[in-house]
């Protein structure tokens, strides 16, 4: 029984640790006139786009990228001319508004200079599974194990209070069977609210 019980005290405190080494995430949502845009300090345009790819309706769209000062990557509905694609990467070099340049183009997503991605996606759905992939990552960071990613309905209440939130790791705690991530609507206020995963079930909560 003492075995048991140190054993599990010691995968606490290697969870504990683990915090040490993961990065903070800063989330902004909000909605302009082509729909949204969110910009996340923990991902990369590459997992963002993965992200709003997985469904089959976008087996037929053309996907575009661009590598410079900015990478950048753009999913566009069916087939793209050269002088279509033109215009798209203009657009996106020049606009704060990428999407307004072509009506099929659903989302792109460019890297950020001090890290993370800028996302302008056309529906809200898309903007909030970014920020469930950026926990799902989180969570799997200080767990060290693949979870599952967490509802949008339940992304969607973390804004309730405002378009930013912000997650710092001194504010996740690691217990045995669930991890609490205490979430805030600014970087220099303290958690206003919580996630919490279920290690065993596998499953997100709000607090």
């Amino acid at each position: 029984m003492n075995s048991q019980s140190n054993n599990s005290n010691q995968i606490d405190n290697d969870r504990q640790d683990l915090i040490a080494f993961v990065r903070p995430i800063r989330i902004s949502l909000i909605e302009n006139r082509e729909g949204w845009n969110v910009t996340i300090s923990s991902l990369n345009p590459g997992d963002a786009m993965m992200v709003l790819t997985r469904d089959n309706s976008f087996e037929l769209a053309t996907i575009l990228c661009g590598a410079g000062a900015t990478n950048w990557v753009a999913c566009v509905d069916g087939p793209v001319e050269m002088g279509d694609a033109n215009a798209i990467i203009a657009s996106i070099s020049s606009s704060n508004s990428p999407l307004a340049a072509e009506c099929r183009m659903n989302s792109m997503i460019a890297s950020l200079e001090q890290g993370g991605i800028s996302a302008h996606v056309r529906e809200y759905d898309d903007a909030l599974a970014l920020v469930a992939e950026s926990f799902r990552q989180y969570a799997s960071n200080l767990l060290n194990c693949n979870t599952t990613t967490p509802d949008l309905g339940l992304m969607a209440t973390l804004f309730e209070r405002g378009n930013e939130v912000s997650v710092r790791p001194i504010e996740s705690e690691v217990f045995s069977t669930f991890l609490d991530i205490g979430i805030s609507s600014s970087p220099e206020s303290a958690a206003e609210q919580a996630l919490v995963y279920d290690i065993h079930s596998d499953t997100w909560h709000g607090d």
